[in-house]
């Protein structure tokens, strides 16, 4: 069995702060990918909504695996936290990209 570890609330503040900052970055460069309107618009528009269905089922999914395989609360949020850091990780690359 594990022994209970306190989370660090300071710790984890400054992770998802860190994720909220690069969620921010994705935001901006969809905004302008929307704004310039468009084929590429469509699919963005498209591909924003799909995504975060999937994100959030894979968030679900990890929380329940942790909470099920005894994890705490605590790791099951951090473990949920992994499918959408991923998610955003992957739009900074792809949007960074020059459009052509």
């Amino acid at each position: 069995m594990k022994t209970p570890v306190t989370p660090d609330p300071f710790s984890r503040f400054l992770d998802i702060a860190g994720l909220s900052f690069s969620a921010q970055a994705v935001i901006a460069m969809r905004t302008m990918t929307l704004a310039r309107g468009g084929p590429a618009a469509f699919r963005e528009a498209h591909r924003m909504v799909a995504e975060k269905v999937v994100a959030g089922l894979e968030a679900e999914a990890a929380a329940m695996r942790t909470l099920l395989t005894g994890g705490s609360f605590d790791d099951a949020a951090q473990q949920a936290l992994v499918p959408v850091r991923r998610c955003v990780e992957d739009n900074i690359r792809r949007l960074s990209r020059p459009p052509y």
